[in-house]
């Protein structure tokens, strides 16, 4: 009987290591009233699949460079989800990140949107610059739902823990002074190969 006592109490243990191991950190992507994606007129952005918003992660710690606006080494959590199910709404439901945040851990969130006829991302918008509206939360740092405690903790809503809802605008031009420093540049380089 102590043979199997310890044989169970090793599989339990075990078990329980293996389920903290695999857990990862929960948080629920949607918005509420007082958090909306707004375009500059004030109003919400409209219902449908005009604007899309994705979620992106980066392990606690990581720098905010991660979320630079052009590449982005920041992971993609799930798929976009548009507008709806009011003007400047979202619901995408809970999101689970990668194994790197242990369940209930800390990580790091940005929420992004973006006029989705002008490209499948808010980076190839910004990169595209061709007149498409983006906009984009705060680096968020949330400590997520942990499903594996008992009673499990279910997602963590970004509401409240950062996510103050943004306005929606052109992506920014490039200044007419880099523009004339890189026209020069350019000029000096190639003057100076004749």
């Amino acid at each position: 009987m102590t043979f199997m006592k310890k044989t169970l109490t090793i599989c339990a243990l075990s078990l329980a290591a293996a389920l903290s191991t695999y857990a990862q950190s929960t948080v629920v992507f949607a918005n509420d009233g007082t958090t909306l994606i707004k375009l500059q007129s004030g109003a919400g952005a409209p219902v449908g699949g005009t604007y899309q918003i994705e979620l992106l992660y980066a392990p606690q710690g990581t720098p905010d460079v991660a979320f630079d606006d052009r590449a982005p080494t920041a992971i993609r959590i799930g798929t976009p989800v548009g507008i709806s199910p009011i003007a400047g709404r979202f619901s995408g439901g809970a999101r689970t990140s990668p194994s790197t945040t242990a369940g209930g851990g800390v990580a790091r969130w940005q929420v992004r949107a973006w006029e989705a006829a002008y490209g499948s991302s808010y980076s190839d918008v910004y990169l595209k610059n061709a007149g498409g509206n983006v906009g984009k939360s705060a680096i968020m740092d949330i400590k997520g739902g942990d499903p594996t405690v008992t009673p499990a903790v279910t997602a963590t809503p970004i509401v409240g823990n950062g996510f103050t809802g943004f306005t929606v605008t052109p992506v920014p031009e490039p200044s007419v002074i880099g523009l004339g420093l890189l026209g020069a540049g350019t000029l000096l380089l190639l003057r100076r190969r004749k």
